[in-house]
């Protein structure tokens, strides 16, 4: 399995105009999670909003119509993708999922384990993930899809892949999860990105019109 996981970088917003103007902030999580490979992913969230941030690409939906924006800080390009077409395009696909299993606290979080084969002999695959984060519907099928798995598992707190030939590799590890006060224009796209027509124009700044999924799948 390629591992779909959102990859660890900054992102940065500041307010646009008198901040008495401001639209007040609402309540919402913050969790920091970290990849062995791909680094740092950073995800916030409302009951209607949300905004993944990584290193390779980002994402942005809200609702009601939960369309994703997918951004690229390095090119400072954005790919509108409908709600429809991300949900079938990043379907999580057939697994032979097994569990739940007993899970360990993660952050502060109960979770339940979940253990599938790959179509490698040599690798498999144990999630942990939890139930107990609350997140509207569109939002964690929008986070499933990123590692395909099921919805219904809930917020996927930790990922390993497991080889039989050399050491386990950390995919997925919650560092922090918070409650707090989030922006409004936290869900909001940078000023000054150029609008492109898919993934591939994202990463690379061409014209491929294949598109890619390197961010999710």
């Amino acid at each position: 399995m390629n591992v779909r996981t959102f990859l660890g970088a900054f992102f940065l917003l500041s307010f646009a105009g008198d901040a008495a103007f401001a639209a007040p902030p609402d309540f919402g999580w913050v969790v920091d999670q970290h990849s062995e490979e791909r680094g740092r992913t950073n995800i916030k969230w409302t009951d209607k909003s949300m905004v993944l941030t990584s290193k390779l690409m980002s994402a942005i939906l809200v609702a009601p119509k939960f369309d994703a924006t997918f951004f690229n800080e390095s090119t400072r390009k954005y790919v509108l993708i409908p709600h429809a077409d991300w949900a079938k395009r990043y379907a999580p696909g057939k697994k032979a999922i097994k569990g739940p299993f007993p899970g360990e606290l993660i952050a502060g979080y109960k979770t339940s384990k979940y253990t599938w084969p790959t179509k490698n002999p040599h690798k498999s695959v144990e999630l942990w993930a939890t139930k107990d984060l609350p997140m509207s519907p569109p939002l964690q099928e929008f986070v499933s899809s990123t590692i395909g798995i099921p919805s219904s598992i809930g917020m996927p707190l930790k990922m390993m892949t497991k080889f039989d030939d050399r050491p386990s590799r950390v995919d997925l590890d919650t560092k922090t999860i918070k409650k707090t006060k989030i922006p409004k224009t936290a869900f909001e796209l940078p000023k000054g990105f150029k609008k492109v027509k898919n993934e591939m124009e994202l990463l690379l700044g061409g014209d491929d019109e294949g598109g890619i999924d390197p961010f999710i799948k």
